[in-house]
């Protein structure tokens, strides 16, 4: 049977069935239109039941340097993380990084329970990121959250609490909605939404999981990022606006640049230079690639890497200046010693040089203090 909503009956004189509010077996009608609601991940409890009550298994995206999750299962994290972060965590601080540890750990801790996380099949620091992102998933989740709070009171009012928060804590959230701070960055958020150029269209599917699925299947190889952003941003052939569609041309172009200016060098054009200097940087995100972990390293050498690869281009186009340079010096020099060598050759032929005279012969008084000498040095032997 389907629930329908205000249904007073229409059965005339007749009295109601026991339950007003829905429909008989035995009517025809339409069903009502499915509102989803916030996910309680009943598909991944059945899936984990299946398989024993053991962990689900699971890879993370150590290859992009995302490590966000990745395979058949990685839709069920974020969706069980959002799961128990409305369970356990209350909705009215302003930033993640405030919420008190203990239910933080509550939140992150399913994600243990249900996926095999398991830090042998890892490097020490690619197992500490993961957790990073895990955690990183839940503050994203929870902004999720709060935001759905929050336009609750704007559109419904206060009157009723938000689904599942006790009397406490929909007082704080009403008290924190109606803060002036709250309201300054409700309109700081406004104004940078309206900067966006162009959404994607890849859905709730982050872009590493969508290019994890279009490997090749017999190399693995992942797909062109420039491509991806192209799928990305097309509806049924048709570009989501022309800002998306020029910025597709500037990356493919430059692309071609740069394998022109390496065509003679070893070093390989990485997309990702593309993209960073055609759409540029963006804060805790690589453009047409993914997040980027905030308060690790990765993301400040991330930063710093694709900063470097900006210039690969120039260094390459001036390393092969500098080589044709040297080559020109290298010929004059070699024409500038031969003509020497030929000039100096034909110099020292016509020069004839005399004969040197032959040395004094030895006076008298010099043959004296010689064998004198020689008589003291046989003496000496003895």
């Amino acid at each position: 049977m389907v629930d329908v909503l205000n249904y007073g009956g229409d059965g005339g004189d007749e009295p109601l069935h026991q339950h007003a509010n829905r429909l008989q077996a035995d009517c025809q009608t339409a069903p009502a239109a499915k509102k989803w609601g916030p996910s309680r991940s009943l598909h991944l409890v059945k899936m984990f039941q299946s398989n024993g009550k053991k962990p689900l298994p699971i890879d993370f995206d150590t290859k992009e340097g995302t490590y966000l999750p990745t395979g058949e299962n990685q839709k069920y994290l974020s969706r069980v993380v959002g799961t128990h972060v409305r369970q356990f965590v209350h909705p009215y601080f302003d930033r993640w990084a405030n919420v008190p540890e203990e239910q933080k750990a509550r939140a992150t801790s399913c994600v243990y329970e249900f996926f095999d996380v398991n830090p042998s099949r890892y490097s020490k620091a690619d197992y500490k990121l993961i957790v990073d992102g895990i955690k990183d998933t839940a503050a994203r989740r929870y902004r999720q959250y709060k935001a759905d709070v929050n336009a609750y009171i704007r559109d419904k009012g206060t009157a009723v609490p938000y689904r599942g928060l006790t009397t406490d804590v929909w007082e704080k959230c009403i008290e924190r909605s109606s803060s002036q701070k709250f309201k300054d960055i409700s309109m700081t958020n406004k104004v940078n939404r309206e900067k966006i150029n162009y959404t994607s269209l890849q859905g709730s599917k982050t872009i590493v999981a969508m290019r994890f699925d279009m490997r090749d299947p017999q190399t693995q190889e992942w797909p062109s990022v420039i491509e991806t952003f192209k799928v990305n941003h097309q509806r049924n052939g048709e570009w989501v606006n022309e800002r998306a569609a020029s910025d597709y041309e500037k990356m493919v172009e430059e692309r071609e640049e740069q394998t022109q200016q390496a065509s003679s060098s070893s070093v390989a054009v990485n997309e990702n230079d593309v993209v960073l200097k055609v759409l540029g940087e963006r804060r805790g995100h690589r453009r047409a690639v993914g997040r980027v972990l905030r308060g690790t390293s990765l993301s400040h050498s991330s930063t710093t890497r694709l900063r470097d690869q900006q210039s690969t281009s120039e260094s390459i186009q001036a390393t092969n200046a500098l080589k044709s340079k040297m080559e020109t010096y290298m010929q004059q020099m070699n024409e500038f010693i031969t003509l020497l060598t030929s000039n100096l050759q034909s110099v020292m032929l016509g020069i004839q040089l005399p004969t040197p005279p032959p040395p004094p012969p030895l006076s008298p008084t010099h043959e004296e203090e010689l064998d004198s000498s020689r008589d003291e040095d046989y003496l000496s032997d003895l």
